[in-house]
């Protein structure tokens, strides 16, 4: 019973890319807002739709005073930023499995969704 439940934890881990420094590399997801659009996309620049179960990075540009950026997921996550502030902050997070919905509370029409899945990605 114990060497499946030993293999898996090996093979999690050998599936973590790895810096140089031998630390696991953290994904990292840019959140955009503006006055009119609201976005959460990945290194390459697209739009997140499906994504692992992982410890990961966002970077919150929050470019405009009338619009925030608010993320709501499974397990309590509730992250947000301020409505009349324009910022750019960092936030971690782990994300597990389940449904994702981010949203500008001033406006209900600019929002997105994305989901975690264990399933492995499509080849």
């Amino acid at each position: 019973m114990l060497r499946p439940l030993l293999a898996v934890a090996v093979l999690s881990v050998l599936a973590l890319p790895i810096a140089a420094s031998g630390t696991p590399i953290v994904p990292q997801l840019t959140a955009k807002v503006t006055a009119s659009s609201i976005a959460v996309v990945g290194a390459d620049g697209t739009r997140v739709r499906v994504l692992q179960p992982s410890n990961y990075r966002f970077i919150v540009r929050d470019r405009t005073t009338r619009q925030n950026f608010h993320l709501v997921g499974p397990g309590g996550l509730n992250m947000r930023t301020k409505v009349p502030a324009k910022t750019t902050v960092t936030w971690s997070a782990y994300l597990r499995p389940g449904n994702y919905t981010y949203r500008s509370d001033k406006n209900a029409r600019m929002r997105g969704t994305f989901i975690v899945t264990d399933s492995p990605p499509p080849a």
